[in-house]
């Protein structure tokens, strides 16, 4: 059985977000829109990308918030193995 750490952090600015980790989630936790590599969530909606036992996703995820008087705000949630 191996070991696992789970990892939530929260990003306000554009970036590339190395995943490096089994499973990640964002969430928009803000009020302007989110794209997550060209994947648009709205306000309150969240992406899942589950892997299977012993897989590490290496993708770097393209975060950019639209343009809005609200606020840029993602959670990020990773599973990641010790």
């Amino acid at each position: 059985m191996k070991k696992y750490t789970v990892q939530i952090t929260q990003y306000a600015d554009n970036q590339l977000l190395p995943a490096n980790c089994n499973s990640i989630a964002f969430v928009n936790t803000g009020t302007n829109s989110v794209l997550v590599s060209g994947y648009q969530l709205i306000s309150g909606q969240s992406l899942s990308i589950d892997g299977n036992a012993n897989e590490i996703d290496i993708t770097q995820y393209e975060i950019i918030f639209q343009a809005g008087a609200g606020t840029n705000l993602i959670s990020v949630i990773k599973k990641l193995y010790k």
